[in-house]
């Protein structure tokens, strides 16, 4: 009997933490604060200015929200990130190879903010 109820507790324990994959995290003041300052840092990203510290300093909130995504249990909101982190990066190598046009600059600008807006609809968005 102890042996069943064991095997019953560990099949049931190994079946719920599945079943958390599904359940939406909890909204956190500083994953809210930080997507905030991500929003504000795209629709202020200027293609007349240095281009790089721009693009780095939003790199750095994102390296800063995925860690603490990570790290803390909030799996489903660090999942979402990607996206955004890989658009980036894309910027920064292609920022290497020499200056960008206006028209890229702007183009890559409007799906930065879709993309943070996507974001901040998903953290924010949480109860």
């Amino acid at each position: 009997m102890k042996k069943l109820i064991a095997i019953l507790a560990v099949t049931l324990l190994a079946g719920c933490s599945s079943l958390l994959d599904y359940i939406p995290s909890r909204w956190d003041v500083n994953q809210a604060k930080v997507m905030t300052d991500i929003q504000q840092q795209t629709r202020n990203f200027d293609c007349k200015a240095d281009q790089a510290a721009q693009i780095n300093e939003l790199a750095r909130s994102l390296q800063w929200f995925d860690i603490y995504a990570t790290n803390k249990p909030t799996r489903d909101i660090a999942k979402l990130t990607g996206t955004m982190t890989t658009t980036v990066k894309e910027y920064q190598e292609r920022l290497v190879k020499g200056p960008v046009s206006p028209i890229y600059c702007d183009m890559k600008r409007k799906i930065f903010i879709q993309q943070a807006d996507i974001l901040a609809g998903s953290v924010q968005g949480r109860f």
